[in-house]
Protein backbone atom coordinates (compact mmCIF):
# COMPACT_ATOMS: atom_id res chain seq x y z
CA UNK A 1 0.00 0.00 0.00
CA UNK A 2 1.16 3.63 -1.10
CA UNK A 3 1.99 5.76 1.91
CA UNK A 4 -0.27 8.67 2.22
CA UNK A 5 2.42 11.40 1.16
CA UNK A 6 4.78 11.03 -1.63
CA UNK A 7 7.44 13.02 -2.83
CA UNK A 8 7.69 12.69 -6.48
CA UNK A 9 10.41 13.81 -8.84
CA UNK A 10 9.25 16.33 -11.75
CA UNK A 11 10.92 14.73 -14.38
CA UNK A 12 8.48 12.07 -16.00
CA UNK A 13 10.27 9.90 -18.75
CA UNK A 14 8.55 8.32 -21.26
CA UNK A 15 9.69 4.81 -22.13
CA UNK A 16 8.88 1.81 -24.49
CA UNK A 17 5.92 -1.04 -23.87
CA UNK A 18 8.12 -4.19 -22.55
CA UNK A 19 7.99 -6.08 -25.25
CA UNK A 20 11.53 -7.99 -26.51
CA UNK A 21 12.61 -7.38 -29.49
CA UNK A 22 10.46 -4.48 -30.63
CA UNK A 23 12.12 -1.12 -31.08
CA UNK A 24 8.86 0.96 -32.00
CA UNK A 25 5.86 1.06 -33.07
CA UNK A 26 4.54 1.34 -36.62
CA UNK A 27 3.86 4.84 -38.72
CA UNK A 28 2.13 5.01 -41.59
CA UNK A 29 3.29 8.34 -43.29
CA UNK A 30 0.94 10.30 -45.21
CA UNK A 31 1.61 10.26 -49.27
CA UNK A 32 1.16 13.51 -50.74
CA UNK A 33 -1.66 12.27 -52.67
CA UNK A 34 -3.85 12.21 -49.41
CA UNK A 35 -5.80 14.95 -48.14
CA UNK A 36 -4.30 17.17 -45.28
CA UNK A 37 -6.73 15.61 -42.30
CA UNK A 38 -8.45 18.65 -40.03
CA UNK A 39 -6.97 19.64 -37.01
CA UNK A 40 -9.69 18.18 -35.03
CA UNK A 41 -8.64 14.92 -36.89
CA UNK A 42 -5.20 15.37 -35.56
CA UNK A 43 -6.34 16.11 -32.55
CA UNK A 44 -8.12 13.08 -31.87
CA UNK A 45 -5.77 11.02 -33.55
CA UNK A 46 -3.13 12.45 -31.03
CA UNK A 47 -5.24 12.10 -27.86
CA UNK A 48 -5.83 8.32 -28.95
CA UNK A 49 -2.47 7.69 -28.55
CA UNK A 50 -1.91 9.21 -25.37
CA UNK A 51 -4.59 7.56 -23.99
CA UNK A 52 -3.08 4.69 -25.10
CA UNK A 53 0.10 5.17 -22.62
CA UNK A 54 -0.10 3.49 -18.93
CA UNK A 55 1.43 5.62 -16.05
CA UNK A 56 3.42 3.67 -13.91
CA UNK A 57 4.47 5.31 -10.60
CA UNK A 58 7.14 3.69 -8.34
CA UNK A 59 6.85 4.91 -4.80
CA UNK A 60 8.78 4.68 -2.08
CA UNK A 61 8.08 5.49 1.36
CA UNK A 62 9.18 9.60 2.26
CA UNK A 63 11.21 10.85 2.35
CA UNK A 64 12.76 8.78 -0.33
CA UNK A 65 11.76 10.38 -3.71
CA UNK A 66 9.43 8.61 -5.91
CA UNK A 67 9.39 8.20 -9.89
CA UNK A 68 6.77 8.74 -12.27
CA UNK A 69 7.14 7.59 -15.90
CA UNK A 70 4.63 6.79 -18.91
CA UNK A 71 4.46 3.62 -20.74
CA UNK A 72 4.01 4.10 -24.58
CA UNK A 73 1.41 1.96 -26.17
CA UNK A 74 2.31 -1.59 -27.61
CA UNK A 75 4.05 -1.71 -30.82
CA UNK A 76 0.85 -2.49 -32.58
CA UNK A 77 -0.63 0.63 -31.60
CA UNK A 78 -0.37 2.71 -34.75
CA UNK A 79 1.89 6.37 -33.74
CA UNK A 80 -0.67 9.71 -35.07
CA UNK A 81 0.47 10.66 -38.83
CA UNK A 82 1.12 14.02 -37.53
CA UNK A 83 2.18 16.53 -34.55
CA UNK A 84 4.71 16.22 -32.00
CA UNK A 85 3.29 14.06 -29.49
CA UNK A 86 4.48 10.71 -30.66
CA UNK A 87 8.49 11.21 -30.58
CA UNK A 88 8.07 12.64 -26.95
CA UNK A 89 11.11 11.34 -24.92
CA UNK A 90 9.66 13.16 -21.61
CA UNK A 91 7.43 15.64 -19.77
CA UNK A 92 7.50 17.62 -16.29
CA UNK A 93 5.05 17.04 -13.39
CA UNK A 94 3.95 20.73 -12.64
CA UNK A 95 1.17 20.57 -10.23
CA UNK A 96 -0.75 17.72 -8.14
CA UNK A 97 -3.57 17.62 -5.52
CA UNK A 98 -4.50 14.00 -3.80
CA UNK A 99 -4.01 11.74 -6.51
CA UNK A 100 -3.86 14.02 -9.57
CA UNK A 101 -0.67 14.65 -11.01
CA UNK A 102 -0.12 17.39 -13.93
CA UNK A 103 2.47 16.83 -16.42
CA UNK A 104 4.39 19.45 -19.22
CA UNK A 105 4.62 17.05 -22.16
CA UNK A 106 7.95 17.59 -23.67
CA UNK A 107 9.20 21.12 -24.08
CA UNK A 108 5.37 22.22 -23.74
CA UNK A 109 4.98 25.58 -22.10
CA UNK A 110 1.88 28.00 -21.64
CA UNK A 111 3.63 30.48 -23.84
CA UNK A 112 4.71 28.38 -26.40
CA UNK A 113 4.33 29.35 -29.88
CA UNK A 114 3.66 25.77 -31.22
CA UNK A 115 0.51 23.40 -30.20
CA UNK A 116 1.07 21.32 -26.84
CA UNK A 117 0.21 19.47 -24.45
CA UNK A 118 -0.57 18.35 -21.12
CA UNK A 119 -1.12 14.57 -19.37
CA UNK A 120 -3.36 14.50 -16.18
CA UNK A 121 -2.75 11.41 -14.68
CA UNK A 122 -4.94 9.53 -11.81
CA UNK A 123 -2.41 7.67 -9.39
CA UNK A 124 -5.35 6.16 -7.74
CA UNK A 125 -6.92 4.46 -11.08
CA UNK A 126 -3.47 4.40 -13.37
CA UNK A 127 -5.62 6.44 -15.79
CA UNK A 128 -4.19 9.04 -17.58
CA UNK A 129 -5.81 11.52 -20.25
CA UNK A 130 -5.08 14.57 -22.31
CA UNK A 131 -5.74 17.93 -22.29
CA UNK A 132 -4.74 20.46 -25.09
CA UNK A 133 -2.34 23.41 -23.93
CA UNK A 134 -3.84 26.95 -23.62
CA UNK A 135 -3.75 29.01 -26.79
CA UNK A 136 -0.18 30.36 -28.01
CA UNK A 137 -1.30 33.96 -28.42
CA UNK A 138 -0.76 35.44 -24.94
CA UNK A 139 1.47 37.95 -25.87
CA UNK A 140 2.28 40.21 -24.04
CA UNK A 141 1.37 37.93 -20.96
CA UNK A 142 4.18 35.40 -19.92
CA UNK A 143 5.57 33.15 -17.07
CA UNK A 144 7.69 34.64 -14.41
CA UNK A 145 9.47 32.01 -12.13
CA UNK A 146 8.15 28.32 -12.16
CA UNK A 147 5.09 26.74 -13.90
CA UNK A 148 1.58 28.25 -13.15
CA UNK A 149 -0.56 25.27 -13.45
CA UNK A 150 -2.80 24.55 -10.92
CA UNK A 151 -5.06 21.26 -9.97
CA UNK A 152 -7.74 20.41 -8.10
CA UNK A 153 -9.47 17.91 -7.56
CA UNK A 154 -13.15 17.25 -7.06
CA UNK A 155 -15.87 14.70 -6.12
CA UNK A 156 -16.48 12.07 -8.55
CA UNK A 157 -13.47 12.36 -10.77
CA UNK A 158 -13.69 16.13 -11.73
CA UNK A 159 -11.31 18.47 -11.32
CA UNK A 160 -10.95 22.43 -12.05
CA UNK A 161 -7.14 22.85 -14.29
CA UNK A 162 -5.86 26.71 -14.00
CA UNK A 163 -3.01 28.60 -15.22
CA UNK A 164 -1.96 32.13 -14.60
CA UNK A 165 0.43 33.96 -16.68
CA UNK A 166 1.45 37.31 -16.10
CA UNK A 167 1.96 40.89 -17.25
CA UNK A 168 4.17 42.56 -14.47
CA UNK A 169 5.19 46.35 -14.79
CA UNK A 170 8.55 47.47 -15.34
CA UNK A 171 10.71 49.28 -12.97
CA UNK A 172 10.48 52.31 -15.01
CA UNK A 173 6.60 52.76 -14.70
CA UNK A 174 5.90 53.28 -10.66
CA UNK A 175 2.31 52.97 -10.35
CA UNK A 176 1.07 50.64 -13.30
CA UNK A 177 -0.86 48.01 -12.26
CA UNK A 178 0.09 44.29 -12.76
CA UNK A 179 -1.93 42.40 -15.25
CA UNK A 180 -2.66 38.92 -15.24
CA UNK A 181 -4.40 36.62 -17.56
CA UNK A 182 -5.90 33.50 -15.94
CA UNK A 183 -7.08 30.46 -17.81
CA UNK A 184 -9.27 27.73 -16.50
CA UNK A 185 -10.51 24.33 -18.44
CA UNK A 186 -14.21 24.30 -18.34
CA UNK A 187 -16.18 21.94 -20.16
CA UNK A 188 -13.19 20.27 -22.27
CA UNK A 189 -12.14 23.68 -23.08
CA UNK A 190 -9.84 26.69 -22.24
CA UNK A 191 -11.70 29.65 -21.14
CA UNK A 192 -9.73 33.10 -20.75
CA UNK A 193 -10.03 35.87 -18.46
CA UNK A 194 -7.86 38.91 -18.13
CA UNK A 195 -8.04 41.56 -15.49
CA UNK A 196 -5.52 43.45 -13.12
CA UNK A 197 -3.83 41.62 -10.46
CA UNK A 198 -3.01 43.01 -6.87
CA UNK A 199 -1.43 46.25 -6.43
CA UNK A 200 1.15 44.60 -4.60
CA UNK A 201 2.61 43.01 -7.29
CA UNK A 202 5.44 44.78 -8.31
CA UNK A 203 7.95 43.73 -11.29
CA UNK A 204 10.19 41.76 -8.76
CA UNK A 205 7.73 39.22 -8.40
CA UNK A 206 8.31 35.75 -9.36
CA UNK A 207 6.49 32.57 -9.25
CA UNK A 208 7.77 29.51 -6.99
CA UNK A 209 4.98 27.27 -6.18
CA UNK A 210 1.41 26.85 -6.70
CA UNK A 211 -1.28 24.69 -4.71
CA UNK A 212 -5.11 24.22 -4.72
CA UNK A 213 -6.69 24.31 -1.33
CA UNK A 214 -10.12 21.88 -2.07
CA UNK A 215 -11.94 22.37 1.38
CA UNK A 216 -11.89 26.27 0.61
CA UNK A 217 -12.27 26.49 -3.28
CA UNK A 218 -8.78 28.19 -3.59
CA UNK A 219 -6.44 28.78 -6.19
CA UNK A 220 -3.05 29.90 -4.69
CA UNK A 221 0.19 30.96 -6.76
CA UNK A 222 3.16 31.59 -4.13
CA UNK A 223 6.44 33.93 -4.20
CA UNK A 224 8.37 32.55 -1.50
CA UNK A 225 10.19 36.12 -0.86
CA UNK A 226 6.78 38.18 -1.13
CA UNK A 227 3.32 36.38 -0.46
CA UNK A 228 0.55 34.48 -2.19
CA UNK A 229 -1.73 34.96 -4.57
CA UNK A 230 -5.33 33.65 -3.69
CA UNK A 231 -8.31 33.52 -6.36
CA UNK A 232 -11.47 32.40 -4.67
CA UNK A 233 -13.34 29.73 -7.46
CA UNK A 234 -16.92 30.52 -5.20
CA UNK A 235 -16.93 34.03 -5.67
CA UNK A 236 -15.03 33.71 -8.94
CA UNK A 237 -15.64 30.57 -10.74
CA UNK A 238 -17.52 31.85 -13.42
CA UNK A 239 -15.37 33.14 -15.80
CA UNK A 240 -16.76 36.66 -17.58
CA UNK A 241 -15.32 38.74 -20.00
CA UNK A 242 -12.42 40.86 -19.88
CA UNK A 243 -14.97 44.02 -20.36
CA UNK A 244 -17.27 42.77 -17.32
CA UNK A 245 -14.73 42.68 -14.46
CA UNK A 246 -11.44 44.55 -15.43
CA UNK A 247 -10.22 43.27 -12.31
CA UNK A 248 -9.43 39.62 -11.67
CA UNK A 249 -10.69 39.48 -7.82
CA UNK A 250 -7.63 37.85 -6.66
CA UNK A 251 -6.42 38.92 -3.31
CA UNK A 252 -2.79 39.14 -1.70
CA UNK A 253 -1.35 38.01 1.29
CA UNK A 254 2.28 38.78 2.54
CA UNK A 255 4.28 36.67 4.00
CA UNK A 256 4.53 36.45 7.86
CA UNK A 257 6.24 40.17 8.92
CA UNK A 258 8.95 37.98 11.04
CA UNK A 259 10.15 36.34 7.59
CA UNK A 260 9.90 39.89 5.42
CA UNK A 261 13.51 39.89 3.66
CA UNK A 262 14.99 43.09 2.38
CA UNK A 263 15.57 43.39 -1.22
CA UNK A 264 19.08 43.95 -1.22
CA UNK A 265 18.94 40.17 -0.76
CA UNK A 266 16.68 39.01 -3.19
CA UNK A 267 19.13 38.30 -6.13
CA UNK A 268 21.59 36.46 -4.43
CA UNK A 269 18.26 34.17 -2.86
CA UNK A 270 16.83 30.68 -3.62
CA UNK A 271 13.93 30.61 -1.60
CA UNK A 272 13.60 27.25 -1.97
CA UNK A 273 16.84 26.35 -0.51
CA UNK A 274 15.36 27.68 3.11
CA UNK A 275 11.13 27.65 2.77
CA UNK A 276 8.46 26.11 1.27
CA UNK A 277 4.19 26.74 1.30
CA UNK A 278 1.53 24.15 0.51
CA UNK A 279 -1.67 23.42 1.34
CA UNK A 280 -1.29 20.95 4.81
CA UNK A 281 -4.72 18.69 5.24
CA UNK A 282 -6.75 21.88 4.22
CA UNK A 283 -4.51 24.51 5.76
CA UNK A 284 -2.37 27.10 3.89
CA UNK A 285 1.04 26.68 5.70
CA UNK A 286 4.62 28.49 5.29
CA UNK A 287 7.55 26.88 6.34
CA UNK A 288 10.63 28.54 7.14
CA UNK A 289 14.32 28.38 8.27
CA UNK A 290 14.69 31.65 10.64
CA UNK A 291 18.30 32.52 10.41
CA UNK A 292 19.33 31.00 7.46
CA UNK A 293 19.86 34.57 5.20
CA UNK A 294 21.57 36.11 8.39
CA UNK A 295 23.61 33.18 9.09
CA UNK A 296 22.27 33.28 12.77
CA UNK A 297 21.70 29.91 14.79
CA UNK A 298 18.46 27.97 12.58
CA UNK A 299 15.45 27.73 13.54
CA UNK A 300 12.36 25.57 11.63
CA UNK A 301 9.34 27.48 11.83
CA UNK A 302 5.81 27.12 10.61
CA UNK A 303 3.41 29.15 10.60
CA UNK A 304 -0.76 28.96 9.30
CA UNK A 305 -3.20 31.05 7.74
CA UNK A 306 -6.23 31.82 9.91
CA UNK A 307 -9.00 32.43 6.60
CA UNK A 308 -11.56 33.00 8.78
CA UNK A 309 -11.12 36.12 10.15
CA UNK A 310 -12.05 39.80 8.85
CA UNK A 311 -8.47 39.27 6.87
CA UNK A 312 -5.99 36.47 6.45
CA UNK A 313 -3.96 36.23 9.37
CA UNK A 314 -0.31 34.20 9.89
CA UNK A 315 -0.21 32.52 13.05
CA UNK A 316 2.75 30.87 14.03
CA UNK A 317 2.66 27.07 14.72
CA UNK A 318 5.51 24.96 15.52
CA UNK A 319 8.98 26.09 15.84
CA UNK A 320 12.28 23.91 16.26
CA UNK A 321 15.44 25.13 16.69
CA UNK A 322 18.56 23.09 14.79
CA UNK A 323 20.43 22.65 17.58
CA UNK A 324 17.69 20.44 19.42
CA UNK A 325 17.41 18.30 16.20
CA UNK A 326 20.80 17.63 16.28
CA UNK A 327 20.60 15.93 19.76
CA UNK A 328 17.93 13.23 18.74
CA UNK A 329 19.45 9.92 18.82
CA UNK A 330 19.34 8.92 15.50
CA UNK A 331 21.01 11.69 14.03
CA UNK A 332 23.57 11.37 16.95
CA UNK A 333 24.01 7.61 15.91
CA UNK A 334 24.54 7.98 12.64
CA UNK A 335 27.15 10.39 12.98
CA UNK A 336 25.47 12.90 10.90
CA UNK A 337 27.67 16.48 10.90
CA UNK A 338 26.23 19.36 12.26
CA UNK A 339 25.58 21.21 8.23
CA UNK A 340 22.38 23.16 7.89
CA UNK A 341 20.00 21.34 6.16
CA UNK A 342 18.39 22.47 2.85
CA UNK A 343 15.13 22.27 0.94
CA UNK A 344 12.50 21.64 3.64
CA UNK A 345 9.21 19.98 2.74
CA UNK A 346 6.21 20.20 4.35
CA UNK A 347 3.97 16.96 4.41
CA UNK A 348 0.36 17.66 2.84
CA UNK A 349 -1.25 15.08 5.02
CA UNK A 350 0.56 15.44 8.33
CA UNK A 351 0.67 18.88 10.29
CA UNK A 352 3.61 18.38 12.21
CA UNK A 353 6.14 16.64 9.51
CA UNK A 354 8.70 18.42 7.29
CA UNK A 355 11.08 16.91 5.24
CA UNK A 356 14.86 17.96 5.03
CA UNK A 357 17.84 17.44 2.96
CA UNK A 358 21.33 16.63 4.94
CA UNK A 359 24.21 17.58 1.80
CA UNK A 360 27.81 18.43 2.09
CA UNK A 361 29.31 14.97 1.03
CA UNK A 362 31.30 15.68 -2.34
CA UNK A 363 32.32 13.10 -4.57
CA UNK A 364 34.82 12.48 -7.56
CA UNK A 365 32.61 11.70 -10.51
CA UNK A 366 34.20 11.55 -13.96
CA UNK A 367 36.76 14.32 -12.68
CA UNK A 368 34.17 16.78 -11.70
CA UNK A 369 33.32 17.63 -8.28
CA UNK A 370 29.96 16.30 -7.55
CA UNK A 371 27.53 17.41 -4.08
CA UNK A 372 25.52 14.84 -3.17
CA UNK A 373 22.80 14.41 -0.55
CA UNK A 374 23.88 12.14 2.77
CA UNK A 375 20.55 12.10 4.29
CA UNK A 376 17.22 12.63 3.65
CA UNK A 377 15.10 13.42 6.87
CA UNK A 378 11.39 12.87 7.98
CA UNK A 379 10.86 15.16 11.05
CA UNK A 380 8.26 15.66 13.77
CA UNK A 381 8.57 19.16 14.58
CA UNK A 382 6.42 19.13 17.82
CA UNK A 383 8.18 16.05 18.97
CA UNK A 384 11.67 17.81 17.89
CA UNK A 385 12.17 13.95 17.02
CA UNK A 386 13.65 12.72 13.12
CA UNK A 387 11.27 9.92 12.27
CA UNK A 388 13.17 8.39 9.35
CA UNK A 389 16.76 9.03 7.86
CA UNK A 390 17.48 7.82 4.55
CA UNK A 391 20.70 7.91 2.65
CA UNK A 392 20.79 8.19 -0.74
CA UNK A 393 23.41 7.92 -3.88
CA UNK A 394 21.77 9.40 -6.66
CA UNK A 395 24.01 12.36 -7.18
CA UNK A 396 20.67 14.19 -8.59
CA UNK A 397 18.58 13.69 -5.21
CA UNK A 398 20.36 16.82 -4.31
CA UNK A 399 19.13 19.48 -6.97
CA UNK A 400 15.82 17.79 -8.21
CA UNK A 401 14.93 17.72 -4.08
CA UNK A 402 14.33 21.72 -4.74
CA UNK A 403 11.84 20.90 -6.96
CA UNK A 404 9.95 18.02 -5.23
CA UNK A 405 6.09 17.67 -6.01
CA UNK A 406 4.29 16.52 -2.82
CA UNK A 407 1.12 14.18 -3.88
CA UNK A 408 -1.08 11.77 -2.02
CA UNK A 409 -0.87 8.67 -3.90
CA UNK A 410 -3.18 6.36 -0.91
Amino acid sequence: MAPACVLLGRAVYFRKHPVAGVVGGTTRWQSSSEPIPSVDAIEADIATYMRAMTPDLQVVDPPGVSCLTIVRPHPSHPFPKHGYAWNQQSGNAVAADKNLVLIYVGSYRPISTYGGCYLLVDTASSSLSRIPGVHHNSFPYSCVGAAGAVIMAREGGAFVLAELLFKLPSPAEPGVPAFGKLCLWQSSEWVYRVGRLPAELRHTWRLHTSFSVQSRNLLCWVDLLHGLLLCDLGRNGEVDSPDDLPDLGMSFVPLPHSCSIGEHHHRRLIPQDFCTMACVDGTIKFLTMEGFVEHNPIALVTFALDLDGPSPTWMKDTVLRLDDLWADKTLISKGVPRITPLFPMLSTQEHDVVYLVIGGRVDDVEGYKVERAQLLLSVDMRKAMVISATQDDCPETLLRWRHILVINAS
